[in-house]
């Protein structure tokens, strides 16, 4: 059996790395990217937490959290699209 702590560990790596993303990427499909990585660490937080504890609520929160997650995704991807068909067709395209 892995220890609980790996699961916080791991949960903290994907939250460094969804904020570096954020940082880092210029692109709006890859800062959607970044911050749906950052989301799945919460989730993660939420069960290992919920693992601990013994209780169901940490893993209702979490599935309620991912429906949330999965609108939000495709809230900005349909943002994205919306966008980049209004825009002038002679100026460049943007990289995505």
């Amino acid at each position: 059996m892995i220890p609980i702590t790996h699961a916080f560990y791991l949960a903290s790596l994907l939250l460094l790395l969804g904020l570096v993303g954020l940082v880092l990427r210029r692109s709006l499909f890859g800062a959607l990217c970044a911050v749906q990585i950052m989301l799945c660490a919460g989730h993660l937080a939420l069960v290992a937490a919920a693992r601990i504890w013994a209780s169901v609520d940490g893993h209702a929160l979490a599935l309620l959290a991912l429906t949330a997650m999965v609108a939000q995704g495709v809230l900005g991807a349909a943002l994205a699209l919306v966008w980049l068909r209004e825009r002038d067709p002679d100026e460049p395209a943007p990289t995505l």
